[in-house]
């Protein structure tokens, strides 16, 4: 194999627990909002899934705006009088979030040590850009990425400005420091082969010279053996709370046709090249991989 000149990782699950994070999270922003509004809890998770399945995201950034429990309650009000009365909710959520979300252990020296050596990175994830790029910000982690690839954020809801729901007024808190942002279209989405060529191509890499590391067999497993480049799996990434994955299910995008679609993947017969269980352990692998 060639040198490795490219490692291509996935966020969610695979730097940081994004399943431990995000649902305690979402659910202290569910208990005040039931608490605000009367509307029990589980139909505000509910609302939150039919919402969350149009636009093909579960972190849909205006819900409050647009969710059907609470278009009573929110008749007659403003962009910026819905987003004081859910203030309360929208403190909860990142609340919950300080104290949750958090890099596996090595993954920023681990990130360092590959730049010291010369590797590019890329950040690959099915998460919208926003979302993405905040997160990696929020982690000091954002200055080791060469470049990022994800789907473009959604718009603004109707009648409603970017002055309206902006949390910070200094315009260089929504910025990122990652010099290439590559957007590609939100239907192709992993193990589509090509929402990782989308990468390769450009950056100028050939397959061979490019790793790819991430927690699920079925996406980044599958993607990466289509498209002819090594797999790493972060078998650490998998585990996370049962419960946590349940009340996940209840507010996800998740359509019945994408879990049945996702079942027919998980009975091919899938073997990661390599399972890793910490992030440093990418280190051995690429070691491997280039003095075999």
């Amino acid at each position: 194999m060639p040198t490795v000149e490219l490692l291509v990782t996935d966020l969610d699950n695979t730097l940081y627990d994004w399943v431990d994070f995000y649902v305690p999270s979402f659910l202290a922003m569910i208990r005040e909002m039931s608490l605000l509004t009367g509307v029990t809890e589980e139909d505000l998770k509910a609302s939150f899934k039919r919402l969350h399945e149009k636009y093909g995201t579960s972190e849909y950034s205006f819900a409050i705006f647009e969710l059907d429990a609470l278009q009573q309650v929110n008749r007659g009000l403003g962009a910026r009088q819905i987003l004081e009365k859910y203030a309360p909710a929208i403190h909860a959520f990142r609340s919950s979030r300080k104290k949750t979300l958090h890099l596996f252990e090595g993954v920023r020296e681990t990130l360092i040590e590959l730049r010291t050596q010369g590797k590019r990175i890329v950040a690959h994830t099915d998460a919208l850009m926003f979302h993405a790029t905040a997160r990696l910000k929020r982690l000091g982690i954002e200055d080791l990425f060469a470049a990022i690839c994800a789907p473009p954020d959604h718009g603004l809801p109707a009648g409603i400005s970017v002055e309206d729901v902006r949390y910070f007024s200094d315009e260089s808190k929504y910025e990122t420091s990652i010099p290439i942002k590559i957007e590609i279209d939100p239907a192709i989405r992993k193990p589509d082969p090509r929402s990782l060529q989308i990468v390769l191509d450009s950056l100028g890499v050939d397959a061979r010279e490019c790793v790819y590391v991430g927690d699920s067999v079925t996406r980044d497993i599958f993607m990466a053996q289509q498209s002819g480049v090594l797999d790493v799996l972060a078998e650490y990434g998998r585990h996370f709370s049962l419960t946590n994955y349940s009340e996940l299910v209840k507010i996800t995008y998740w359509t019945a046709e994408k879990i049945t679609e996702e079942e027919v993947l998980k009975s091919i017969p899938i073997v990661p090249s390599f399972a890793i269980s910490s992030f440093r352990k990418i280190l051995d692998v690429i070691n491997e991989v280039e003095y075999r």
